[in-house]
């Protein structure tokens, strides 16, 4: 498996440029611009409300490998997952499902 760190360069900040109103769809656009599927898709969140919200995008990801860093006054939690992703469409849909958790920003 191969990771790609193009990602790094793609933010959910930049997806709302563009003709395209739905945020997704832009970004979906976007995302198949600088990606190559499939391969290891970088996932970056923020979280607030600790343990439960944790719990909640355990379950949107249950297989995969969490690394969680704290914020120095232990209000936030980042979380990076690699996950090895098909297409641009998968990421989407993982990003919707985790856009309903409230308390999260996804990088």
């Amino acid at each position: 498996m191969k990771e790609n760190n193009l990602n790094h360069d793609l933010g959910f900040n930049d997806i709302r440029e563009g003709n395209n109103t739905d945020v997704y769809a832009n970004f979906k656009e976007k995302l198949e611009s600088v990606q190559t599927f499939p391969e290891i898709y970088v996932f970056k969140f923020i979280l607030t409300g600790g343990v439960d919200k944790i719990k909640e995008l355990r379950e949107i990801l249950p297989e995969d490998k969490f690394i969680e860093t704290p914020s120095k006054t232990g209000k936030y939690i980042a979380v990076t997952v690699k996950k090895w992703m098909q297409d641009a469409d998968a990421v989407v849909d993982i990003y919707k499902k985790v856009g309903e958790i409230k308390g999260i920003m996804m990088l």
